[in-house]
């Protein structure tokens, strides 16, 4: 059985605009999509999307900020990851590198409490390049991976 979907008036359209976004904020992109979806006409979009972003309900720059910051410091990921987690959602240009500019640029001195947790002292090759493979996926860079497990290494071989 599967349900016919209704078409959407812009009215209609806005108003389920405005309810998606107090649950929770969306990118252009995503609240387009969304939209869609729900049966409104793309060339009922752009006045849509005027209207919310005239009254501050939807601010790509703001929305990649707190998304990049909340990636950062919740889910722990490197700026690769972040910058590719904005891209999917719609952020682009000036957005994205203000987003990414906003971040705290030490990666390393948060990698090294997060390396020492997954490795746990135990330096095995196998665990190691199981680490590193982790810490890519989340994206930190090979060479700040390679520096924490030195760090690591030495101090833990020193005591």
């Amino acid at each position: 059985m599967i349900k016919e979907k209704k078409e959407l008036t812009p009215e209609a359209a806005k108003e389920k605009a405005l309810r998606l976004l107090e649950y929770r904020s969306h990118s252009e992109k995503e609240l387009c999509r969304k939209l869609i979806t729900a049966g409104a006409k793309p060339e009922d979009l752009p006045p849509i999307m005027d209207f919310l972003k005239e009254y501050g309900f939807l601010d790509d720059g703001e929305y990649a900020k707190r998304l990049a910051k909340d990636l950062q410091h919740l889910k722990k990921f490197g700026k690769r990851r972040i910058s590719q987690e904005l891209k999917q959602r719609g952020i682009r240009g000036e957005d994205l590198e203000a987003a990414l500019s906003e971040l705290d640029d030490e990666e390393e001195d948060a990698l090294l409490p997060l390396l020492e947790q997954k490795l746990k002292g135990d330096f095995d090759k196998k665990n190691v390049d199981r680490a590193i493979r982790y810490f890519l996926y989340r994206g930190y860079g090979f060479d700040d991976i390679k520096a924490c497990i030195d760090k690591l290494k030495s101090d833990f071989f020193e005591d």
